[in-house]
């Protein structure tokens, strides 16, 4: 592996997959390897917009959320060369995935939905955990709504130039020296 052309590769990796995956973790793990700057997307929104994700969904519905959620991230392809993870969403259309890999590296981390929903029930801030009552859904509920929105993704994920399976409980470090082998074969 060259290591060597991937730290000095001129534009930016961007990080995509579904929710859960774990594309804020390998991010900041690939970043620290290629001595590169990590930001997540969900986090320049929130500093951007000063409130949650979830607080702008609530009060903004998801329309303006993907409508600022592209105005960010145009910025970022503009002005940051690094390691950037995307929302799970992100990749809403076919002009946002030409766009990033015109700047970048796209990355695609699949891992088994099994995997992501015992992930996402853990999480108990996400609001796709929550009924509209406020309870926690029942795995087999979240497990049928995450297939939904995976199946309506997946398309978008796999047009990623580099696509690694995750199963989702191999040791981060060997998972990052498994990506960066990966993409030494693309740079």
């Amino acid at each position: 592996m060259n290591e060597y052309r991937l730290k000095n590769y001129p534009d930016s990796f961007f990080i995509t997959g579904f929710m859960g995956t774990g594309k804020s973790t390998i991010g900041r793990r690939l970043a620290d390897r290629l001595e590169r700057p990590f930001a997540d997307l969900d986090k320049v929104i929130e500093e951007k917009e000063g409130r949650s994700i979830k607080e702008i969904f609530e009060s903004e519905g998801e329309s303006y959320f993907r409508e600022k959620e592209w105005e960010y991230l145009s910025e970022q392809t503009k002005s940051f060369k690094g390691v950037l993870a995307l929302g799970g969403g992100a990749l809403h259309n076919q002009h946002v995935v030409d766009h990033l890999k015109v700047h970048g590296l796209l990355i695609f981390i699949e891992t088994p939905l099994e995997v992501i929903v015992d992930r996402v029930l853990r999480n108990k801030r996400r609001p796709i955990v929550l009924d509209a009552e406020g309870k926690i859904k029942s795995r087999e509920m979240l497990l049928t709504e995450l297939k939904a929105l995976y199946s309506a993704r997946i398309n978008m994920y796999q047009q990623a130039q580099v696509v690694i399976q995750s199963n989702g409980h191999e040791n981060k470090d060997t998972f990052t020296a498994k990506l960066l082998e990966r993409l030494s074969r693309y740079v």
